[in-house]
This record gives structure tokens, C-alpha cells and sequence, in this order.
């Protein structure tokens, strides 16, 4: 690294740690405002909200590290042309490119650690959240209902449940599917209800079809007992986690498990393909960012925060489009997650080029 390298890292990190640092506790102060009401209605220790918050800020940071980066290359890059220190370094040989080389390093390893952040803190931190939330501010008794409830045996059977009453112990609208050894369904179990009785799962009004290559055949029964080795009561009555809550092969496991059951993983895949291409949205920002703030003249922090906050804008706008068009099948989950990340790349890359080196 070059003097000049340091130089200008220098002015690009010190006002990326105070936009960080602002937009964390614009979001918390934003945040306990709308849950004050909660928090004192529950007589909630101060060092649960802490400790709440604590769980928080690494979402928070994960989420809001593109705008940060965006503005802190407009304000430091900004600055650098209002003061001809840019012109300075053109006129002494050095080209744009090599100047915009140091932040571009830091926006990859700022995505970088986005990515890593969001793949191992995040999931642990954001359940730690929850549960503090729902057990210690809410204090509310667990829900004695869950929708939907999967389980996966080891050999691939798969059951689906409706409706789960924890109480007495009910499943509703039952689904038991099995599997061959080269994944084929080969037998699926129909049943209305199933009871936890004696340390098994008894099926009621059951309609059993087994498949083969030649033929289906079909048949009904009143009760059927599932293998012991099926989900105790303890097994289902979890809480279903939120994408959020789960690291990339974690969801990726849970989308196959929903496919295997036959049910709709609905945008599961495209949050699963968002948890790969949001944190490079830090790195576009600032191939954006850099270029635009390089050709501006004029302008001091409120232009380069409003700029910073249109484009944000745009992009969230653009992003939520690709997700409701992955999300429905027009197109597939992976381009409609990276479908603003791609425009965007495209827009810097063609502000960069037309920029006067």
C-alpha cells in the first residue's frame, strides 16, 4: 500500500465509522420508540433492552453497510474534488482507476465480511433477539398451535402436518411420504388426524397408496400406527424459524425438505439466493458512488446524503420488484434476487467509463 493509498482510506474510513455508527443508532433509537410502550408495559429491565439491542446491531449493520459505503465514498471522494486534491493526482500521472483502487478494496472486503457476518453471527444473534423478545419483554406463553410442521426422517420419509394442537397432543390434515433409495416416492399416507398414544403416533381415517413402475394401489384404513422411531410431540412443537434465523445450507436443507414434502417453498428460494447477493450490493455501491462524486463540483454532506438516499431508494425498489418476480415464477429466484444488483453494476460500470480519467 502507498502513502497515497493510506491517505485516501484514511478519508473514506473515518466518515464510514460515523455514518455506521449513526445509522445504528438512528435504527435502535427508531426502534425503542415503537416498542417503548412494550418495553414498559412488560416492566422490562433496562439490561434486557440492552441486551435486545446488543442481539440487533448486527443485522442492523449487515443491512444498512451498502448506504454507509455509498455515502461515505460520495462524502470522501467529494471532498477530494472540492479541494482539487483528485486533479492534483491525474495531473501527476495517476489515473481515476487507480485512484478509486483503495475504497474499491475496502468495499470488497467490507462485502466480504457482510457475507461472513450474515452467514454466522447474524442467524445466531437475530434467534437470540426473538427469544428475548417473546420470553423476557412479551412474556408471552409459547403458541399452542404450529402450522405447517415438517419432519424428516434419516432415511428421507418426510411428514407433514397441517396443524399441530401441543395441548392434546393432535395433528391435522396428516401427509407421511417414503421414499425408495433412488428418491421415488414409493408410498404416501393420507390421514385426517394423528394422536400421540402409548409413545406412538396413531393415524385415523388413513388412505394409503403405494407407487410402483407397473401400477398405484390403493387402500384404506381406520387407524394406523406409525414406526417408534417417528417424532416425539417435543420434535414438532418447535418454532419455526425465519429465514433470518437460518445460514445459507440451513435454508438451502429446509427449500429441499419442503420440495420433498410437496409443499411450496414460496420465496424461500429467492430469500435463499438474497442471502448471497446482498452483500455484494456494498462493492456496486461504491463502483456507483465513486465516479459520481469524482465529476461533482459542488455539493457538501446534504447533497451527497440526499444522493445517497435516492439511489438507495431506487435500489431497494428495484429489489423488492425481483423478489415479487421470483417469488411468482417469472423469473427464475436466482436473477429476480440479483436483478438490482445487476442493473446497478451495469449503471456504475457505464458512469465509470464515461468519467474523464
Amino acid at each position: 500500500m502507498t502513502t497515497l493509498d493510506g491517505y485516501i482510506l484514511r478519508r473514506t474510513l473515518v466518515p464510514l465509522a460515523l455514518v455506521f455508527a449513526a445509522f445504528v443508532g438512528i435504527f435502535v433509537l427508531v426502534d425503542l420508540f415503537d416498542h417503548a410502550h412494550t418495553f414498559i408495559d412488560n416492566n422490562t429491565p433496562p439490561t434486557v433492552v440492552l441486551l435486545y439491542y446488543v442481539y440487533f446491531a448486527p443485522y442492523i449493520m449487515v443491512l444498512t453497510a451498502p448506504v454507509a459505503m455509498l455515502l461515505a465514498t460520495l462524502l470522501a471522494f467529494g471532498a477530494l474534488t472540492r479541494s482539487n486534491e483528485l486533479t492534483a493526482m491525474k495531473g501527476s500521472g495517476l489515473s481515476l482507476y487507480r485512484a478509486f483502487l483503495p475504497v474499491v478494496v475496502l468495499a470488497a472486503t467490507l462485502s466480504a465480511l457482510s457475507l461472513l457476518v450474515a452467514e454466522t453471527v447474524v442467524p445466531i444473534a437475530t434467534r437470540q433477539r426473538i427469544e428475548i423478545h417473546e420470553n423476557h419483554i412479551r412474556k408471552r406463553p409459547s403458541s399452542a398451535f404450529r402450522s405447517d410442521v415438517i419432519y424428516m426422517w434419516p432415511d428421507g420419509s418426510t411428514l407433514l402436518a397441517k396443524r399441530f394442537d401441543l395441548r392434546r397432543g393432535l395433528l391435522e390434515e396428516v401427509t407421511v411420504q417414503q421414499f425408495d433409495t433412488d428418491l421415488r416416492p414409493c408410498a404416501r399416507f393420507d390421514a385426517a388426524s394423528g394422536t400421540w398414544e402409548d409413545g406412538r403416533w396413531v393415524l385415523r381415517d388413513v388412505r394409503l397408496r403405494r407407487f410402483s413402475a407397473e401400477a398405484e394401489s390403493t387402500a384404506v384404513f381406520g387407524a394406523l400406527v406409525l414406526p417408534a422411531d417417528g417424532p416425539a410431540p417435543r420434535d414438532l412443537s418447535t418454532r419455526q424459524l425465519k429465514p433470518e434465523e437460518l445460514g445459507y445450507a440451513d435454508l438451502k436443507a429446509h427449500i429441499e425438505r419442503l420440495r420433498v414434502s410437496g409443499v411450496h417453498p414460496g420465496d424461500l428460494p429467492v430469500q435463499l439466493a438474497l442471502k448471497l447477493s446482498f452483500p455484494f450490493v456494498t462493492l456496486i455501491m461504491t463502483l456507483l458512488g465513486a465516479p459520481m462524486a469524482a465529476g461533482a463540483r459542488r455539493g457538501g454532506f446534504a447533497l451527497a446524503f440526499a444522493a445517497a438516499l435516492a439511489i438507495s431508494f431506487v435500489y431497494y425498489g428495484v429489489l423488492q420488484v425481483g423478489n415479487v418476480l421470483g417469488r411468482e415464477g417469472m423469473l427464475p429466484p436466482a436473477l429476480g434476487a440479483w436483478l438490482a444488483n445487476i442493473l446497478f453494476a451495469g449503471i456504475g460500470v457505464a458512469i465509470l467509463v464515461k468519467t474523464p480519467k
